[in-house]
């Protein structure tokens, strides 16, 4: 850190009859009025260390409501000028010299100015307004600044480094030793003075050769492995059908063997059910849908039978052999169309001719061995006592010798 030491030469040394290095105006008629303050400026200051520091040869230009121009010579310690009430820019022209004291003499140093130039102010009625200006010296801070208006000499004189970023990019040597920013080993390894390299996907992409090895971008090794330069390759199906060389070997898209098993590019086929029923000839062998070998056992191709009940009942020739439903031979033992026969309980007992022989229930031969036909039996304490002959013996319940021996007959 830096420690500034600014010593102030008293505003009095603009009252004390001192010799300028330039004759100072006359006050104009505004000036010999009371709107009127003044400017002083103190060349001469001393730093922490007890160097004492001068500026000599300084011309410093003053705009405002009225311009004048004042010189510091190299036996000017203080310059005085008194300047309407109002607002200024005081420019330090170039052609200033700082020197440091030798003890016998001054001797000019290598030096910089640093601050703003020109610095504005205000000069009020019969007040001190303040102004600074800001050197580098050799190893010292020098600050000029302070006065009515004061410029005043300050100086900090504790070494100075080279060894930040903006120290080491500002152009100058800041700490003296005759190498400025880059050429100075101090810097090495900061940001501004790290060697350049070719190495991050802007460098290897942004047309330059960025590290001066006569091998810009992609060309340069260094960029081998960066995405902008990676090998672009012609195997996935946006690469196959975005219409682009995208390899740079002349074959764009499906004609590019890379692309062959891509789905884009993979040769359409006839062989879904999709494809063989939607009429056109996907494969472009001529041979469209059905009539296509390729589509032979897809359901949509698949031989048609009219065996199957729904098949017989659906009043269509659904195997396309002139027969349809039961009137086709494929039908005959499919439930729907099964030969009516009267040989169950049921049709036995429905009073109807089901088979259509001419004889209904009982009468028909088919019937007799149904439990409804079957010749009936008395034999049964229901059968004994119910009024009816049931086996048409001519005897009628406990009348008939088969009810002998039944309860209900023993009463």
């Amino acid at each position: 850190m830096r420690h500034l030491r600014q010593l102030f030469v008293c505003s009095v040394l603009a009252i004390a009859a001192i010799p300028v290095g330039c004759t100072a105006a006359a006050p104009d008629d505004a000036e010999q009025e009371s709107d009127v303050g003044s400017l002083s400026l103190a060349l001469v200051g001393s730093s922490s260390s007890g160097a004492t520091y001068r500026l000599s040869q300084a011309r410093f230009d003053i705009y405002g409501p009225t311009v004048r121009t004042i010189y510091g010579g190299s036996d000017a310690p203080v310059l005085t000028e008194v300047l309407p009430v109002g607002g200024y820019n005081v420019f330090l022209q170039p052609g200033w010299v700082l020197e440091r004291s030798t003890g016998v003499g001054f001797q000019p140093v290598s030096a910089s100015l640093t601050s703003a130039n020109p610095v504005g102010v205000f000069i009020g009625e019969g007040t001190t307004t303040t102004v600074a200006f800001q050197f580098r010296a050799d190893s010292d801070v020098i600050s000029v600044g302070h006065g009515r208006i004061d410029i005043v000499i300050g100086v900090d004189d504790t070494p100075l480094y080279e060894n930040t970023d903006v120290a080491c990019s500002n152009g100058y040597d800041d700490d003296g030793d005759g190498l400025a920013d880059c050429s100075d080993p101090e810097c090495q390894g900061y940001p501004f003075c790290a060697p350049v390299g070719e190495d991050t996907d802007w460098e290897c992409s942004n047309g330059w050769d960025d590290d001066g090895d006569g091998l810009p971008d992609c060309s340069d090794p260094d960029c081998q492995g960066y995405p902008y330069c990676s090998p672009v390759y012609e195997n996935t199906d946006v690469a196959c059908s975005n219409g682009y060389d995208d390899d740079g070997d002349g074959l764009a898209d499906c004609s590019d063997p890379e692309c062959q098993w891509q789905p884009y590019c993979v040769p359409v086929g006839e062989d879904t059910d999709w494809e063989c029923s939607n009429g056109w000839d996907d494969d472009g062998d001529g041979l469209p849908d059905c009539s296509d070998p390729d589509c032979q056992g897809y359901p949509y191709c698949s031989p048609v039978y009219e065996n199957t009940d729904v098949a017989c009942t659906n009043g269509y020739d659904d195997d396309g052999d002139g027969l349809a439903d039961c009137s086709d031979p494929d039908c005959q033992w499919q439930p729907y169309c099964a030969p009516v026969r009267e040989d169950t309980d049921w049709t036995c007992s429905n009073g109807a001719d089901d088979d259509g022989d001419g004889f209904a229930d009982c009468a028909d031969a088919d019937c007799q061995s149904q439990p409804y036909c079957a010749p009936g039996l008395e034999n049964t304490d229901w059968a004994c006592s119910n009024g009816y002959d049931d086996d048409a013996d001519g005897l009628a319940d406990c009348s008939d010798p088969d009810c002998q021996g039944l309860f209900i007959c023993a009463i």
